[in-house]
């Protein structure tokens, strides 16, 4: 599979949006991978993970519009996962050559409610919209087909209860695990996976307090994301050739990229994303 890290930040991307804090200055001043937008992924150019108010962006610095995705697999309704306020743009007589008519948007049960709230109370355009799209709802611990690809579907820790879910993504013997937007989830993911037989040659894990400390349950840092290789690991799940990375950063912890790659390296053994990076998995 090839996959493209097409946003690599938390919700305020880096710089910051209405921040002059020092991490967010010199990451202005040095540009290049130390400026990261919101969090998103592409996989073979057919598969969109999340939704977010940058991918108009995204896919204006790859020269490409949205019209080959057929899936989107949303992690949680939250504004830098899933903006919906776009999805109009999609809208027969708006949107034209499109590979399939119904674009397929996999999401909670929770992030489903909460968007038809929203998209109610906006007065959208119903018909228009259940013509251009087909929304699936997915539950945890469970395994499904999402086109090409097997999707296992697991419980993320983040946002409201039973919102958020994991993605692990597998393809032609090839399997990607992202777990951005997560705390410490329970051991009863990788016990789900053992049965699956699934082993894992991207781990992309949620790295939003970078080597920092906070009661915040609902990300991870670096030593955290380091257990949860080392469990995997202990379990079977990592493939021999496993690569590893962080992904999802704030400015908060006061890191920029150019700081946490010796970090990550050096201390963890973990590579760091940034926007725009390509890897064959």
């Amino acid at each position: 599979m090839k996959v493209v890290y097409l946003g690599t930040a938390a919700a305020e991307g880096i710089p910051g949006m209405f921040c002059a804090c020092e991490t967010c200055r010199r990451a202005m001043e040095r540009g290049g991978r130390n400026i990261m937008t919101r969090s998103q992924m592409l996989v073979n150019d057919d598969l969109l993970v999340d939704f977010s108010g940058d991918t108009y962006q995204h896919f204006l610095k790859m020269r490409k519009t949205l019209v080959d995705i057929e899936h989107i697999l949303i992690t949680h309704a939250h504004t830098d996962h899933f903006t919906f306020e776009e999805f109009f743009c999609r809208f027969e007589g708006i949107g034209h050559g499109v590979k399939v008519e119904k674009l397929k948007m996999y999401m909670s049960k929770v992030a489903y409610e909460i968007m038809m709230r929203c998209i109610t109370a906006r007065n959208t355009d119903m018909k228009a919209l259940e013509k251009r799209y087909e929304f699936v709802i997915v539950e945890p611990y469970t395994t499904i087909k999402v086109g090409d690809y097997t999707v296992h579907v697991l419980p993320g820790r983040h946002a409201s209860e039973n919102e958020a879910v994991l993605y692990v993504i597998e393809k032609e013997g090839r399997t990607l695990f992202y777990g951005n937007d997560t705390g410490i989830f329970s051991e009863d993911i990788d016990d789900y996976l053992v049965k699956q037989g699934v082993k894992i040659n991207l781990l992309s894990l949620d790295c939003t307090n970078c080597d920092k400390v906070y009661n915040y349950y609902a990300h991870m840092n670096m030593a955290e994301g380091r257990s949860i290789a080392d469990r995997f690991k202990k379990k079977g799940l990592l493939a021999d050739d496993v690569q590893l990375y962080y992904t999802h950063f704030s400015h908060n912890p006061g890191y920029i990229y150019d700081d946490l790659v010796e970090i990550a390296k050096d201390k963890y053994g973990f590579n760091v994303t940034y926007d725009g990076l390509v890897l064959e998995v």
